[in-house]
């Protein structure tokens, strides 16, 4: 007998692993919608972002119309047999006193970014989800998953956050560490990395793909994020 499809499980990792995404905006002089390819980063709480440049296209139709929609999947093999969340909500602008953040998770997610982070035009996106639409391949849409199956409650955890880049770069300066981390994750051996950490668990990157791994409990705290970790991994 066959595993029941846990339709939640099946989301929550695809935002949390996507890589890329298919960002369509509305073009305000046609009306025909626009999409292109961009990079996709999480805010700690689930909150997808993506950088442009205030030049580009879709740039400028978001500045006119905030409605967009995006579309996450694993971009390999037979598209259609495999699990494609479509997001629709609107983008805001992430103001600078938070891009300071979104640009460490983002180039912790993508180190080439650097080149372009620091762009007088670059206009970091975060994307307030509305609605969304999971199709997990053949006879197994879903219906039943909803937006706030997607988020991670931050209540409680600002010193964790707080801490996030410190806990990261400890863990990322231990590469059997790294490795356990991966294989917990069910991932395959490659050279990975965390670039990032909330109350649920941590985002893991490869030169390839990415991971992540759940934590059991919920953690808060740097203190308890080394007590997970020391049960999970004993000794570490």
């Amino acid at each position: 007998m066959g595993t029941a499809y846990d339709a939640v499980k099946v989301a929550r990792n695809l935002l949390r692993t996507a890589r890329v995404a298919a960002l369509a905006t509305l073009d305000p002089e046609s009306g025909y919608p626009y999409a292109t390819f961009t990079n996709l980063a999480m805010e700690p709480n689930g909150t997808p972002f993506f950088f442009t440049a205030g030049l580009a296209l879709h740039a400028r139709n978001i500045l006119e119309d905030r409605r967009v929609s995006l579309t996450l999947s694993v971009l390999k093999g037979d598209l259609l047999a495999h699990p494609r969340l479509t997001l629709v909500g609107r983008a805001e602008p992430i103001g600078r006193a938070e891009q300071g953040h979104a640009n460490r998770r983002y180039l912790a997610r993508f180190p080439k970014s650097k080149i372009y982070l620091g762009l007088g035009d670059a206009m970091p996106c975060r994307m307030i989800v509305e609605a969304l639409n999971l199709s997990g391949g053949p006879a197994r849409n879903a219906a039943q998953v909803s937006v706030d199956d997607l988020l991670t409650d931050l209540g409680g955890a600002e010193e964790l956050i707080a801490a996030e880049f410190a806990e990261i770069e400890k863990i990322n300066a231990r590469p059997n560490l790294l490795a356990r981390l991966a294989q917990e994750a069910g991932a395959k051996q490659e050279r990975w990395r965390v670039t990032g950490i909330d109350p649920q668990g941590m985002d893991l990157t490869s030169p390839g793909s990415a991971a992540r791994l759940w934590f059991s409990e919920r953690v808060e705290t740097p203190h308890a994020l080394a007590d997970t970790l020391a049960r999970l991994f004993r000794p570490i």
